[in-house]
């Protein structure tokens, strides 16, 4: 008697991929069709900002120690740009716990023909206060009037990294 196998021919479920993995297939998703659907309902765009939540809480804990234990509440706005087939900004803003909103900045490049990894992303969020402490704006800003205010230069955010894959992996 054979011991029983697993059937690599079912799918993986959504929760078991990685953030990254499900952003990068939404992003071509979108780039194909930016008002598509996903196979699992939501418009590609609002499934993003679901992911990105995620993904933010991911990157936080890459930046300065200073951040006070932030973590992302949900993406309020998100705007996306495609600056070229494989190349993406996503500029909005999210819930930084029940302490306020800060605007971030996300560029990512996909690698052609690879779903599991960006190949580089620079991420950027938060403000800082005229001391250079991290600040969050208060919750009644208007999301669109935190995104214009959202700083222009990586010196003036609370924290700007660049993200590379390890040597031969997906890690950061």
């Amino acid at each position: 008697m054979e011991p029983p196998t697993c059937d690599n021919d079912l799918p993986t479920p959504d929760y078991k991929v990685s953030i990254e993995t499900r952003l990068v297939k939404c992003l071509r998703i979108w780039s194909d069709d930016p008002n598509a659907e996903t196979p699992s309902g939501p418009k590609v765009q609002e499934e993003l900002a679901g992911l990105l939540e995620w993904y933010i809480c991911e990157c936080i804990p890459y930046g300065p120690q200073n951040l006070g234990g932030w973590w992302s509440d949900g993406v309020i706005r998100l705007e996306i740009q495609q600056n070229g087939p494989d190349s993406f900004k996503l500029l909005g803003v999210t819930w930084i716990d029940s302490l306020g909103i800060a605007p971030f900045e996300i560029e990512v490049q996909l690698i052609p023909r690879v779903d599991s990894h960006f190949a580089k992303t620079i991420f950027r969020i938060g403000m800082l206060d005229d001391d250079g402490n991290p600040k969050v704006l208060d919750r009644r800003v208007d999301a669109r009037r935190a995104l214009e205010m959202r700083p222009r230069q990586a010196k003036d955010w609370a924290m700007a990294v660049e993200l590379t894959p390890s040597e031969g992996g997906t890690g950061r």
